[in-house]
Formats: C-alpha cells, structure tokens, sequence
C-alpha cells in the first residue's frame, strides 16, 4: 500500500489499484430457489433451516466442486442478508468456507426490497461479521449491494465511499460496487475517484430491452460499462437454459451456438462476445438455483450425494467463449419452414441473380447451409455452397422468388430475423416482404416472399447444421 499525506499532517494507507483486467473472474451464482430477495434467512439451492456447519460444508464441496468441474469456472457468487448474518452464520460459514478453499468467492448483499439497507445499522454489524471473518481471505471478494436502484448517483457514491472508510483495511481490488440502477451504469460509479482502485459491477438480461440483433445486444452492455471495462465485472447476466415459458409463450431448450435463433439467442451471443472482446470476468446468473429455467445445473440428492446435471451444453460454450475458452460454437446453420418442413436450398445456382429454393432435409447438403452475419440491427445470411448471398431482389410483389446475389451493399440482402416463439419470422429489409414456403411441399420449388400474414409458411426454424 502507498502512504497519502491528509491536511492534518497524518498518514493513511491508500488501497491498492485494480488489477488491468477483471478477466480472472469466472463465476457462476448459486442463489436461493425463492430468488435472493428475502426477508429472512438465505438458504441456497441445497441448504436448509436443518443444516450445521459440516452438513453446510459437505453440500458446498457437492454443488461448488461440480460447478467448477462442469463449467471450468472459479469463482462463486452467494447472497448474503442481515437475517442469514445474524441467525444462519454458524452454518453458513461451513458452506462460504468450502468454497473459498477451492476458489473465489463473492459475498454479495441483497436488500429484500426497495433498493437499499432497511436498517442502516442492522446493514452495518452484518458487514461488521462479514469483514472480519473474511476480510485478509485473498479469495474472499465483497459486492456491497446488489442491484442498489433505490439511490441517485451521487447518494451511492458516498454510500460506497462510507463502507470503504469504515473498512479501510480490505483491500480494494477486493470490493464489488454495482453501478447505479440495477447496476447499469458503471460510469456513475467508475468517475469518481474516491472509489479508485475498487472493482465495479454490472448487470444485463434480456427483459432490460427488446433488441433482436446481437449487435444490438453487444452495443447495450457496452453502454452499461463506458470506459471501465479494466475494473469492471458483470456479476449477474444469463438466459434460458432450459424449456420454460415467458409472457405466456412457450418455448423450447434453445440453442445458443445458433445465430438469429430467438431474441434470446441474440442476447446471449451479443453479451458474451462483448464480454470476451473487453476481457472482463462474469458470472453467470445462474449456476445454481433450484427451480429456475436459467440455471446452467440442476440438482439430484441431497448433502454429500448431491449431483449436478448440465441444462444446456450450448449455453456453456457461450459462457465459457465469454470467459475467453473456446470458439463459441458452430457456424453454419439450417432454415426448415413451419409449414412445409422443407429447408431453404441453395440448389446449386451459383450464378447472381439466381433463384433460392426449398428441398426436403439433408443435413450432408451444403447447399442447406448458411452463415448468419451481422450487418449492425440486421443480418445477411450467405449459402455455404455456392458463396451467394439471399437477396429480395427489390421484389414487392406477393409471390415473387427470392434470389441469390453475390455480396453487395445493398438493403435487398439485408434481413431483420424476429422471435415467433419457437420460431421466428424473417423480413427483407428493403422490400418489407417476409420469407415464405408459399405452401409449396415439392422438393426444389422456389422459395418466395409476401406481406405480413399469419400464415405458418412465414414461420421457420433455425437449426444447427449436421
């Protein structure tokens, strides 16, 4: 620690700086299956009012150890409250202790309601407990709010700057502080220089905005960090690993190594290709959390014979290409209309200018394959054949053939890809017309475009290719 002179003539030790890069945080949270908003004791998925501290401790060791085999990760992140400080701390210690032996751990605190701490001083003697248990724990990491949406800028950054006075002796690149809102700005943290050195926080979700693009999706939570990408870590973001239902809408377990799949599919791309492109650490929401159609794992057993089963491969990749690991999935996808089940078919035409079909499914077929690419809030989508890409050809008519056409920069190959529940809708960005099976089921029948109808032969399915 560096020594800073005050006016008075005293010195006082100056935390350190963070680190350059947050990116060796790689987390999953293990949270409570009512969520982490409680008014009580916490009891994370596996725990409960009946556990000890060696009962606590051998759960840890289950669903920490498997966390960390199955994603590769090293840090978990677990809630903390007054109630679970002062009532449940002799068990749960046995649990944060486990953890923090096998990697790091984020002691984060959730007020149950409206934003902030109910009791300022309740707040105060639960950190009290909290610091000076873990405080010199080179593992122990401490996020002081969760989500504080209930204070203005200036009202959080001297929240902040009073818990780091009062704890002058943890050291800062050891403490979490969310930006303001649900930690959606970080710059409104970040600026001020009272809490340099300290590492800040954000979070991102899909039901934060209705973007169907993954650029869209990058963009957004590149907003939220500004110009702190080297101290910031995004401690909560994640999507559907599992079939559920949202907004009264059904959907199946997606696919996330499928571009343009659903809304979901482009967040959980854009976030995680934004995350590996800043080298940031994350943890992922969550990794464990009974009940919860996000959670990376579910849970089988009890204590010491509790096993975790992976929800969704396709969401680990994306989690682990966010974390730096791995390429991120497959790059070609299928296109199957609802109606028809034929797959949208290149059918060899390599000329420009040529017509684009629908054939019966073969998945060996390049010329079923295509590449989805980003082209800012739209796509354009090129055969892995003939190197053509779909193009409405300024065709406005109902009816009228989808072409093929060598790169341009054109809007007739630009198209905006739209969630229909398990499928989605496909729309020419210059002619407004929808691509369309047209009812035709015959095998190399043309493939067409028409106005919006409610019809399923404008509805498709995107699809992993082979």
């Amino acid at each position: 620690m560096a020594l800073s002179a005050l006016a008075g003539g005293l010195l006082t030790a100056v935390p350190s700086q963070a680190q350059a890069s947050t990116a060796g945080l790689k987390g999953v949270n293990w949270a409570d299956a009512r969520d982490n908003f409680v008014n009580g004791v916490l009891y994370v998925s596996g725990l409960g009012a009946s556990d000890t501290y060696s009962s606590a401790a051998a759960t840890a060791n289950q669903v920490v150890g498997q966390l960390y085999s199955i994603t590769g990760g090293n840090t978990v992140r677990m809630p903390i409250n007054e109630p679970t400080v002062s009532g449940y701390w002799g068990t749960y210690t046995g649990a944060i202790d486990t953890a923090l032996a096998k990697g790091k751990v984020i002691l984060a605190y959730w007020a149950y309601t409206g934003g902030k701490p109910t009791d300022t001083g309740r707040f105060q003697q639960m950190w009290d407990t909290v610091v000076a248990k873990y405080g010199s724990n080179p593992n122990a990491y401490f996020e002081v709010i969760n989500e504080p949406y209930a204070y203005s800028a200036g009202d959080l950054d001297n929240f902040y700057y009073a818990w780091l006075n009062r704890y002058p002796g943890v050291p800062r690149d050891r403490v979490i502080l969310d930006g303001t809102g649900d930690a959606q700005n970080v710059p409104a943290v970040g600026s001020d220089r009272r809490l340099d050195g300290t590492l800040l926080a954000a979070h991102d979700y899909s039901f934060f905005a209705g973007y169907e693009s993954e650029t869209e999706w990058a963009d957004h939570i590149g907003g939220y960090i500004g110009a702190y990408a080297d101290r910031t870590v995004v401690t909560e973001w994640g999507g559907p690993m599992s079939p559920g239902s949202k907004n009264g809408v059904h959907y199946d377990t997606l696919d996330y190594s499928i571009p343009s799949g659903s809304f979901f599919a482009d967040y959980i791309r854009g976030v995680s290709a934004k995350l590996r492109s800043l080298g940031l650490g994350s943890v992922y929401w969550p990794g464990l959390r009974d009940g919860d159609w996000y959670s990376l794992t579910t849970k089988a057993g009890t204590g010491a014979g509790i096993k975790l089963t992976l929800s969704n491969p396709s969401g680990l990749t994306r989690l682990r290409y966010a974390w730096g690991l791995g390429d991120g999935g497959g790059t070609y996808v299928r296109i199957v209309n609802a109606a028809t089940g034929l797959y949208v078919d290149g059918l060899g035409r390599t000329a420009s200018g040529s017509g684009t079909g629908q054939a019966g499914g073969d998945p060996a077929r390049y010329d079923q394959q295509w590449v989805v690419e980003n082209a800012g809030n739209r796509v354009r989508i090129k055969n892995r054949a003939t190197g053509l890409y779909l193009d409405g050809a300024g065709r406005t008519t109902n009816g009228a053939v989808v072409s093929q056409y060598a790169a341009s920069g054109s809007a007739n190959q630009l198209w905006s890809v739209v969630t229909d529940a398990n499928n989605v809708r496909i729309r020419n960005s210059s002619t407004g017309e929808y691509l369309d099976g047209m009812g035709r089921t015959g095998s190399g029948t043309d493939l067409g475009q028409y106005g919006d109808s409610s019809s399923t032969n404008q509805r498709w399915r995107i699809v992993a290719a082979g």
